[in-house]
């Protein structure tokens, strides 16, 4: 019955869209992210697969995991998340209304069929997509003697600054180095070869993306210790219109300095360490059309979770500046532009928060708060009325909130409970400002 009800789930979702919306707070940009959550299951019976984990059974442990799993989405704001390894469409919800609440995000998952595992891929976005056009490619493709479908997958379409764009996300059979598992893994990249291949027909800028269970072996693109694969299941994917070089995608880790460059933990003697570097490889990755690349604008693999307590995949994170022009000015745009989280004296009272209204018109501050992840908030009503350049600055005076020496993340909230910016920051010296961006 649950099943039943999450596939309605999906279905109501997906019909519900008529009019797609666009949540972003910046609209002429986009970021997306993929990365693996490591078994991202509710705890509710019945429970998804036969693979046994910590926090399986457990709603409790469970739901301590998403909220681990949510605090790397918060931190990189994202506006479109490919999450992998998801239990179903009841789990996504609880993790999105949960632990996500009022960040925008909208829940897709098509149900897939890897029963021993029970994982899916799902979407989490910001940007509705056109009408019901999310699905997933059951078709299978041969190499060899094999034929193999691919069980984790989905395509979405979308318009997003006046440009057409169809997200793939995937997650390919596991252990890269096993041989008796190559040919199956390049029947799963020929699949999504031929979906790619038919989205860009159509008009469509493509981005793949997921646990692709693989190195890239193009020499741009090769990780931090210059891992080759058995396969050729990147260059497969990569290539699209095989009689077309020109429309072959492009990996976003080659926008990354190569020490940078991985994206996952493999404790192969299990002894909770990361013996670096070989226990660390790239294995999940973004790619995207030629026509994006020159919106490219920043790429990122954060490595700053223990991969032991959180998941052992790290975000892969790909910012896109689509607008030429930049935005005008919104009537209302109020924005952290300064923070003194480590002050001389009492840091209870004088820790200190800046504002500055970047919009067009005066904001009257009554209702308008900063929360950490914890929840804990400062409330910002003593600001009263802020003009359009205007900057005032705001100290503790013994709120709940502190803003940690040594690095947090911090959420602007407008009264409506919208989240209007996101800040993370590092280790804070005595006196110090950190100064946030203003874009």
């Amino acid at each position: 019955m649950r099943r039943f009800l999450g596939i309605i789930a999906v279905f109501f979702i997906m019909c519900s869209v008529s009019n797609a919306e666009d949540r972003r707070i910046d609209t002429s940009k986009l970021v997306i992210m993929s990365l693996n959550a490591e078994f991202l299951w509710d705890g509710v019976e019945p429970e998804e697969g036969r693979v046994d984990f910590p926090w399986k059974n457990s709603q409790c442990e469970a739901e301590e995991h998403m909220k681990r799993v949510a605090n790397l989405i918060i931190v990189s704001n994202p506006d479109i998340v490919n999450l992998i390894e998801v239990e179903n469409i009841e789990a996504l919800n609880t993790f999105n209304d949960k632990f996500l609440k009022d960040r925008g995000y909208m829940p897709y998952l098509i149900k897939g069929k890897d029963s021993y595992t029970g994982e899916d891929v799902a979407l989490l976005t910001r940007i509705d997509p056109e009408g019901d056009s999310i699905a997933r490619d059951d078709r299978t493709a041969q190499i060899g003697a094999v034929k193999k479908s691919v069980s984790k997958n989905y395509y979405a379409k979308m318009t997003v600054n006046n440009r057409k764009l169809a997200l793939i996300g995937i997650h390919f059979l596991a252990q890269p180095n096993r041989e008796d598992r190559r040919l199956q893994r390049e029947a799963q990249a020929e699949v999504i070869r031929r979906l790619a291949e038919e989205q860009a027909a159509a008009g469509y800028e493509v981005i793949v993306m997921g646990d692709f269970n693989d190195y890239d072996g193009e020499e741009a693109c090769r990780d931090h210790i210059d891992s080759m694969p058995i396969t050729n299941v990147l260059q497969i994917v990569k290539s699209m219109d095989t009689g077309n070089p020109s429309d072959d995608l492009i990996n976003a880790a080659s926008f990354l300095p190569k020490a940078n460059r991985y994206t996952a933990l493999y404790d192969r003697n299990d002894n909770g360490k990361v013996d670096c570097p070989e226990e660390l490889t790239s294995i999940d990755h973004i790619l995207v059309s030629p026509g994006l690349k020159s919106a490219v604008e920043l790429v990122e693999i954060p490595h700053a979770h223990d991969p032991f307590q959180v998941t052992d995949h790290y975000p892969v994170v790909v910012h896109l500046k689509l607008a030429d022009t930049p935005s005008l000015a919104p009537a209302t745009k109020i924005w952290i532009s300064g923070l003194l989280p480590n002050p001389e004296g009492n840091e209870t009272q004088n820790e200190e928060i800046t504002i500055k209204n970047l919009g067009l018109q005066a904001t009257v501050m009554a209702g308008w708060t900063v929360r950490d992840l914890s929840g804990k908030t400062w409330v910002l009503d003593e600001l009263a009325t802020i003009s359009p350049g205007e900057e005032k600055t705001v100290k503790r005076n013994g709120q709940k909130m502190a803003l940690n020496n040594t690095g947090d993340t911090i959420e602007l909230i407008d009264p409506s409970g919208k989240i209007m910016q996101t800040v993370t920051y590092h280790k804070a010296e005595e006196g110090e400002i950190i100064k946030p961006s203003d874009e």
